[in-house]
């Protein structure tokens, strides 16, 4: 007669609850790591319009009026608005007296850019949060002289 002698293992309930337990802490981390990118490219985007606004700030003060500009593309490639001088939004290659921003902050993420709109008396920068925010829910914003709003008016 053979016996057997039991030794001590897992049995396949104790295998697959631990199975489970583990998914779920893998699963949890995954959307924090989300969630935690998200809110670094916001804070990006926040660090970078406020950049680009302080260094409107310092071309009106010099000139009395903010650079004109219809549909200027910030950070984008190729859109020769590599960065602020007297002269306006420029490309790194024309001459300049003044620089205000050597380069224009590029956007966290691929084929983002900022919008520039401007006129003498004020500017609309638009950009887009993925999460909600001090401005509010997430979305597209504008900013201008007076602050962040949702509205697309030069101000």
């Amino acid at each position: 007669m053979f016996h057997f002698k039991k030794s001590p293992a897992f049995t396949v309930l104790e295998l697959l609850i631990v199975i489970a337990i583990v998914s779920i802490m893998a699963g949890v981390s995954v959307y924090s790591l989300s969630i935690s990118r998200t809110a670094t490219r916001d804070a990006k985007r926040i660090s970078d319009i406020s950049v680009i606004r302080a260094a409107l700030s310092q071309y009106w003060l010099l000139k009395a009026v903010y650079p004109p500009g219809e549909q200027v593309y910030l950070g984008k490639a190729g859109s020769s608005a590599d960065r602020l001088s007297n002269i306006g939004f420029a490309s790194q290659s024309e001459a300049a007296e003044t620089i205000f921003l050597d380069r224009i902050p590029t956007p966290p993420t691929v084929n983002e850019y900022y919008l520039y709109t401007g006129n003498m008396q004020g500017y609309s920068l638009k950009f887009t949060m993925e999460r909600a925010s001090a401005y509010g829910k997430a979305g597209v914003w504008y900013a201008h002289t007076t602050g962040v709003d949702g509205e697309d008016i030069a101000k």
